[in-house]
């Protein structure tokens, strides 16, 4: 697990690096005519993603190192997995199961956002993207669902537009 882990930790400070130099040709904020300039949101990311990366890529070398000096436990006659102390319920099974693809139905979300917004304008797209990532990040309730997807349209309209300056499709 942890070499999978370590490779996970790798790809992301390799994407990093290799996003950067392109991030740092974007215009400053001296060259363009907005507070904030085009390159700030980009880099602040990368820098971000460049931390990150490195952060698990140490914690995950301090606990294997830490592994390797504990002694391994032995399993105990009580430890039993999820699905048997449940009974092997079917709906803890698609639950477990949608759980760990949750993050592809995410990027996913993401690509068809992009797509989406060339195509029916950012606002309309803005919209569908969140009420999908609310439901799948597991809100329920409609009030939740409809004042997420409300501020977050309004934020990022507001933003890009009157922040930023940038127009919108």
């Amino acid at each position: 697990m942890q070499a999978r882990i370590y490779l996970f930790a790798v790809a992301i400070v390799l994407l990093a690096l290799a996003s950067l130099p392109a991030t740092l040709q974007f215009p400053s904020s001296a060259q363009v005519s907005t507070f904030i300039g085009p390159r700030v949101w980009p880099l602040s990311l990368i820098i971000a993603l460049l931390m990150l990366g490195c952060a698990l890529l140490v914690m995950t070398w301090r606990d294997s190192r830490r592994s390797k000096h504990e002694p391994a436990q032995s399993a105990t006659p009580n430890s039993e997995s999820a699905s048997e102390r449940e009974g092997g319920d079917a709906a803890l099974v698609r639950k477990l199961s949608f759980a760990t693809t949750r993050h592809w139905w995410l990027m996913a979300a993401t690509v068809g956002y992009t797509v989406l917004m060339q195509s029916i304008g950012f606002v309309a797209a803005s919209v569908l993207f969140t009420l999908v990532c609310t439901l799948l990040l597991g809100a329920r309730s409609w009030w939740v669902i409809v004042i997420t997807v409300t501020v977050a349209v309004v934020l990022m309209q507001g933003v890009f537009v009157s922040l930023l300056g940038i127009p919108l499709p």
